[in-house]
């Protein structure tokens, strides 16, 4: 008796159901990879790539992924052929007007008309049967449903329904499956989801100019110059109310997507208010957008809304429309720059004032006082200013709390007998911020502390490595540091570190010892919960004491309303023990945040602020925070400039001014120079603690788990050695300019797999790649021991291949699971959940580098495989540090399989390791900065096709 086994497909409105049925029982999709349908695999990766949902016994196909299919793959999962039918697309009417109608009738190649057709999704109807549509043509069809139900819906819904329908018909008018005669015509029609800002005049004439782009097209605007003249200059400011759409000279209809008509609404109602709401609209539109959207909208599309192009920075602060910082400013005598000697005394000590911008204003202690009552005055009037006569010219000194802060310290002070004496020394002396100059006037000097120890309050018992961090954070904190940057490893404890010193902070201060005042951690939204979660974890009830949650649905309960920017209630921030935000709420109210004093500050995941010159760094720097602590497994991302950026905004000045540190290290890095600037970091200074603290995994710390390297070598034979050989020959003959990145690629591909999609069956697969067999041996070795692994590699479609074929070779219940960039933030941590929690023993998660390596806890797993490799070797080590983590039970073997050539030549594979090999000792030896520069991927060509 022959068994059946075949794919059934009903279409319904909201996709395709597919089913695998075995002689007429139907499979669970968790036991396709079990059935040797040679489409499970293809199933397999729908679901991967967020195409498809898995029911209990079905799978639910977007229509859209059935329409893209090619041939073969339909014929894999037993799809009936594409339809033959052509559309004919008939337009009534005049395009631009309401009554305007777009139709759909279906003909054979010939022209026949075709009657009783019925279109459900991606599937026609036909007389003998159901067909699929080919993309091109599901696409019109669909946007011709779509300009049908909404052509009643107003000028902008239509429009932009047409919009589509415009753009899907060329497509398919060149495959032949679509005619449309008549609308392709001369109309334009372009639809506007995001907006940067531009402005023309100066001073009160100041108007503010809205700049139209498509988000995911970068900085690019969307109109050439003399069309957003048009709009910017004419169309916008002539309605008194934003429009959801525009007309703009030769037949251009711009159609604005419903977010961004509520952003321009917000922009044209204070385009005509004061010049002062102009200006601060200007210099940070965002929060006035999200107040007037909502917090409740989705965070993507509010961040997506604007675009901070180069061109707008220059233009604001060319306006002079950045809020200048204003400091206290001590010119210390002699050369005890590092605070480390007795008090100066009103002799020994030079000049002192603020620092306004770059403009210095030197103040008695007498004129400090009169300042700062003119200062409250003219915030009790809504002055923006007050002028301030200086040898060098009068000075406007910004009329706000953070002034009135700054000028703190320089206020007379009264002695014991009530007479009045000098200021004492201000608690922190800072630099200008500059980034083309660094002076450095002074540093801070030592602070008041509680005895240093692990604080009353803490749960967790801490290692021997966070002991030490505890330890050097209340040293930097009472030497009178301005900040530190603890670079930990991954998976060292970071948090948990920072923790401890913030709760031993809160002790000092409720015992006397420090000055109260909240603490701040900003942290990206995503580790928010996780900050919550690990403080219920570590500390004793109450913790850090009473929290504000200054982000997202909560951030709505700290608004003041008010007729102008839009404010945080100020008082609950001063009134919390520790508040908890986002890097994005502090870039988009840095005035509110910047007028309250912070006893601490920790930027958790702080490569966030490693780009100078953009309002999300720009806002972390403008912090008022005693001590400031910046926490990154990652201190060098990109370039040398990351780790610039982070250290000065801890430590303004420690690593001079950025044109200076890039000419040094960056134009003509060697490895001496930057080994001296990794010891620049490593060392004390004047009597205070190094400013790095960095311990890596590699450091064999005692409270990690042993770890090994496995490096496996196996030849490439046949199909595979000839196209690697092909491969090679294609890179010899084509090197022109911009093919390197190009060839690399085959290379890459090639060494993993020739050609995975077209592989019959699992032996075929496993026999045309060296790599994957190698692979195989270790996971069989995993396997017997019962234990778990984790499989990286970044190729989707291999993803899906590989885990049907480890769900056939090793009998699992289910297919293993799966983390990709198309799996959402809830979803990943449930898969995570499952794999931690887990009875049993063997198992085993494919992950890609990127979405995988960063965020997650795995240390159910011991074993990790690096399928596939990238330029990176940061990217790698993430990977590895989801299980060589505190919490890690077992030893940890790294598994690095390797493609080789016969004869012992150095192929692809073996290239690469060296590469990454040799990053990993110069970011660990010197801070070199992981990614591979040009040269390297060109040295690593020239090598690879020697």
């Amino acid at each position: 008796m022959t068994t059946s086994l075949r794919f059934a497909a009903s279409p319904v409105a909201a996709g395709t159901e597919l089913r695998l049925v075995v002689s007429g029982e139907v499979v669970p999709p968790v036991s396709w990879g079990l059935s040797g349908h040679p489409g499970a695999d293809l199933a397999r990766r729908l679901v991967l790539e967020d195409l498809a949902i898995e029911a209990d016994d079905y799978l639910l196909v977007e229509h859209a992924a059935v329409a893209r299919l090619t041939a073969a793959e339909a014929a894999r999962l037993d799809l009936p052929p594409a339809t033959a039918l052509r559309a004919v697309v008939e337009g009534s009417g005049i395009m631009l007007r309401p009554d305007f109608t777009a139709s759909l009738r279906w003909t054979r190649p010939g022209g026949q008309n075709v009657l009783g057709v019925q279109r459900v999704g991606a599937w026609l109807r036909e007389a003998d049967g159901w067909r699929r549509l080919p993309e091109t043509l599901f696409a019109v069809a669909e946007a011709v449903d779509r300009y049908a139900a909404e052509a009643q819906e107003g000028d902008a819904p239509r429009l932009r329904a047409l919009a589509a329908l415009r753009e899907a018909l060329p497509a398919a008018a060149v495959t032949g499956a679509a005619e449309a005669s008549g609308l392709l015509g001369t109309v334009m029609i372009l639809e506007a989801d995001a907006l940067s800002l531009d402005a023309i005049g100066q001073g009160d004439d100041l108007q503010i100019v809205p700049v139209l782009h498509r988000a995911g097209d970068g900085e690019a605007p969307l109109l050439p110059d003399d069309r957003q003249r048009s709009f910017g200059r004419d169309q916008f400011l002539r309605w008194p109310t934003a429009r959801g759409v525009y007309t703009l000279p030769g037949g251009v209809y711009v159609v604005l997507s419903p977010p961004l008509r509520q952003a321009l609404e917000v922009a044209r109602r204070i385009a005509a208010g004061p010049p002062a709401e102009r200006r601060s609209f200007l210099r940070e539109p965002r929060a006035a957008i999200r107040a007037a959207i909502g917090d409740e909208a989705d965070a993507a599309v509010l961040d997506s809304l604007v675009v901070e192009t180069p061109a707008w920075s220059e233009r604001v602060v060319g306006l002079g429309l950045w809020q200048p910082r204003v400091l206290p400013w001590v010119e210390v005598s002699g050369n005890d720059w590092f605070g480390g000697g007795e008090a100066s005394t009103e002799e020994g000590a030079g000049q002192r004032g603020i620092l306004v911008g770059d403009r210095r204003v030197p103040l008695t202690p007498q004129q400090a006082e009169r300042l700062s009552a003119e200062i409250r005055d003219a915030i009790a009037a809504g002055r923006p200013n007050v002028p301030v006569d200086t040898p060098d010219g009068p000075v406007d000194v910004p009329a706000s709390e953070a002034t009135a802060a700054s000028l703190a310290p320089l206020l007379p002070r009264r002695r014991d007998g009530g007479e009045q004496g000098v200021p004492a020394p201000a608690e922190v002396l800072i630099i200008k911020p500059n980034e083309t100059s660094r002076d450095i006037e002074a540093l801070v000097q030592r602070r008041p502390a509680p005895r240093a120890a692990a604080p009353m309050s803490l749960r967790t018992p801490l290692k021997e490595h966070q002991r030490e961090g505890l330890a050097w954070l209340q040293r930097s904190w009472t030497a009178g540091s301005p900040g530190v940057l603890l670079a930990d490893d991954m998976g060292l404890g970071k948090t948990l570190q920072g923790l401890a010193f913030l709760a031993w902070l809160r002790e000092g201060m409720a015992a006397g010892k420090i000055a109260r005042a909240p603490v701040l951690i900003v942290a990206p939204t995503g580790l928010l919960e996780n900050w919550r979660a690990e403080h219920e974890r570590h500390l004793v009830a109450p913790g850090l004491g009473a929290l504000v949650q200054a982000y997202g649905k909560e951030l709505a309960g700290f608004r003041l309303p008010s007729g102008g920017p839009v404010g945080l209630d100020l008082a609950a921030l001063r009134g919390a023990d520790w508040v908890l935000t986002t890097y994005e709420t502090l870039r988009d109210h840095d005035r509110d945040f910047g007028a309250v004093r912070f006893a601490a500050m920790l930027l958790d995941e702080a490569q966030k602020v490693k780009t100078p010159g953009i309002r999300l760094t720009d806002a972390a720097k403008a912090m008022n925070a005693d001590f400031r602590v910046a926490l990154t497994g990652t201190p060098v991302e990109n370039r040398l400039a990351d780790l610039w950026c982070i250290v000065d905004g801890v430590a303004p000045g420690h690593l001079g001014d950025l044109r200076h540190f890039s000419s040094t290290y960056e134009a003509s890095p060697t490895v001496e120079r930057l080994a001296e600037l990794k010891a620049s970091l490593d060392r004390p200074i004047g009597g205070r603690p190094p400013l790095l603290l960095r311990r890596l995994k590699e450091d064999r710390l005692p409270d990690l788990p042993p770890r090994s390297d496995t490096v496996m070598r196996a030849e490439m034979r046949g199909a595979q050695l000839a196209a690697y050989e092909e491969a090679v020959a294609l890179g010899r003959s084509d090197q022109g300019a911009g093919r390197v990145l190009e060839a690399l690629q085959r290379l890459r591909a090639v060494s993993l797999h020739p050609d995975a999609e077209s592989a019959a069956d699992d032996a075929d697969l496993i026999a045309g790649s060296a790599r994957l067999s190698v692979a195989l041996g270790a996971l069989d070795a995993v396997a017997e021991r019962g234990e778990r692994a984790l499989v990286f590699l970044d190729d989707l479609a291999m993803m899906a291949r590989l885990a049907g074929l480890l769900q056939r070779r090793y009998r699992l219940p289910t297919a293993p699971m799966t983390i990709s960039g198309k799996v959402a933030g809830a979803a990943r941590q449930a898969r995570v959940d499952r794999f931690q929690e887990a009875p049993g023993g063997f198992d085993v998660m494919l992950l890609s580098p990127r979405a995988g390596g960063v965020g997650l806890t795995l240390t159910r797993a011991n074993h990790v495989i690096h399928l596939a490799r990238w330029w990176n070797p940061a990217v790698e080590d993430q990977c590895t540090g989801r299980v060589l983590r505190i919490g890690q039970e077992h030893p940890v073997t790294v598994h690095v399989p390797l493609a080789v050539l016969p004869g012992g030549k150095p192929s692809f594979d073996e290239n690469l390791h060296a590469l990454l090999e040799r990053k990993r000792r110069l970011m660990r030896e010197a801070l070199m900065p992981p990614d591979a520069r040009p040269d390297d991927l060109a040295a690593m060509l020239r090598e690879s096709l020697a």
